[in-house]
């Protein structure tokens, strides 16, 4: 069973243990469609018990005149965390009880599209002449600056989206602590979690090495901004899971050119995976595996809960 949720719409994928898909049930319709119609009453077992894990909301019912067979399904009000994973059956996972937003509806971007959207606003208050001349010129401003990172951001997770469906689960905009701070994508599968930067430099040349990271000759903090994300990740998880995922930093640099003007030497850093934009995500699927899918599920229900990262 893999729980896949975006933008306010929920499935169910069922498949077999050699993860030959099954069929999948729409929550929110109750509709199902099969690609193993003579696995039907297997898949409705799947499903019922599945959701009747799971607090009760509603009722919804998968009508024998639509679909191969029939099941009454409860819908969550929100989802509980899953058993447990293959590490350790006996560690309790820490539950958030508290009211908690669905980050599984962020969409890649989001923060930084709001912080642009803010200084464009700020803009026009100064002066609607000056923000209708500074946008038509496409001149260096800190909305602009927001604007171009937005834009990394969602070609960053359209293509983070592919995995979806493959074992791996994407949050995108994820805010931490308190003080307007968010991770870009949080990336978590079968490879482990991967705390995922994108920095956006259209034209310029950068430059990495295993310290540090130059872009048109000027040095940047990206690697020890990437190093804070996975560390922050690691103990906010840990702490809400009961037990130690596997976390790694990611860097994705964006230059715009078909050809990315990336240079890398000596290998780049070792704990900061440092990707350009054809890496992703083909990079992520050859990763090692880390975690048992039940693991998988375990950390995304956990991650994708608000409350877990305002520690």
């Amino acid at each position: 069973m893999t729980r896949w949720a975006r933008y306010g719409k929920e499935r169910l994928y069922v498949a077999t243990a050699d993860r030959s898909p099954v069929g999948y049930l729409d929550v929110q319709s109750g509709d199902a469609v099969l690609d193993r119609p003579d696995l039907a009453a297997a898949f409705q077992a799947a499903v019922t018990d599945y959701l009747a894990s799971r607090r009760s909301h509603t009722t919804r019912t998968w009508h024998p005149e639509t679909s191969p067979g029939t099941v009454s399904a409860t819908v969550p009000t929100a989802p509980a965390a899953s058993s447990r994973t293959s590490r350790d059956a006996d560690t309790p996972v820490a539950a958030a009880e508290a009211t908690w937003v669905d980050l599984a509806a962020n969409r890649p971007g989001q923060a930084a599209q709001a912080q642009a959207e803010a200084h464009l606003a700020a803009m026009k208050e100064r002066s609607r002449l000056g923000t209708f001349v500074t946008r038509a010129l496409d001149m260096k401003t800190d909305e602009r600056a927001w604007r171009v990172g937005a834009k990394g951001e969602e070609t960053v997770g359209a293509r983070l989206e592919r995995l979806v469906g493959e074992g791996w689960w994407v949050l995108h905009a994820v805010p931490v602590g308190t003080r307007g701070s968010d991770i870009d994508h949080v990336l978590m599968g079968p490879g482990g979690v991967y705390t995922v930067n994108t920095k956006s430099h259209p034209g310029k040349k950068i430059w990495v090495s295993p310290h540090r990271v130059l872009v048109d000759g000027h040095k940047v903090e990206y690697l020890r901004n990437s190093r804070f994300e996975a560390d922050r990740s690691r103990r906010l998880l840990t702490a809400a899971l009961g037990w130690e995922p596997p976390v790694r930093a990611a860097l994705v640099l964006l230059t715009g050119t078909l050809i990315p003007d990336v240079t890398i030497k000596d290998g780049g850093p070792e704990d900061v995976l440092i990707l350009d934009r054809m890496d992703v995500p083909r990079i992520f699927k050859r990763s090692p595996q880390r975690l048992t899918p039940e693991g998988v599920a375990e950390v995304f229900e956990i991650a994708r809960r608000s409350t877990t990262w305002t520690g």
